[in-house]
């Protein structure tokens, strides 16, 4: 089976995000999707995430990052796409200005978006703490673990 819809639902993903077009994204969701890793918050389903994504813009925003309705979101970099038999994994870096910075997998079957898990470290802390004696000559990245239970 070909996976070239799930390639092109893991471009248009990361396009949308970049962009931060929220009406982009859940049209690309699975109806079993979820969106995790960000601190002292539940996953994030389907059903949820236009909610989510309105407070999170918003949030994001209020501490000094891009305008809720700015088209110029986040930035993804140094993405790695792999084929897992039926399904497709994305994993990269990813950043937004004066919020948070870390690394973010998605997963893609059939053409459509299955999941999305971050890990992240706050602005202001990345900066404070990449500069820091102790990091100085590592290249350190949080390990991203998840287990999926069928």
């Amino acid at each position: 089976m070909s996976n070239d819809k799930s390639f092109d639902a893991l471009d248009a993903d990361s396009d949308a995000w970049t962009k931060g077009d929220s009406a982009k994204i859940y049209n690309l969701l699975e109806d079993s999707y979820t969106f995790s890793g960000l601190p002292n918050m539940a996953p994030v389903d389907k059903t949820s995430f236009k909610m989510f994504w309105a407070t999170f813009r918003s949030k994001i925003e209020d501490v000094g990052g891009p305008p809720a309705v700015s088209s110029d979101f986040m930035v993804l970099k140094n993405s790695i796409l792999r084929e897992l038999g039926n399904y497709v994994v994305e994993s990269g870096n990813w950043e937004v200005r004066n919020f948070g910075r870390g690394v973010y997998m998605t997963a893609a079957k059939n053409g459509k978006i299955l999941w999305k898990e971050i890990t992240m470290n706050p602005w202001k802390e990345e900066k404070e703490t990449s500069n820091s004696e102790e990091n100085k000559g590592k290249d350190c990245i949080r390990s991203l673990h998840t287990f999926v239970k069928k």
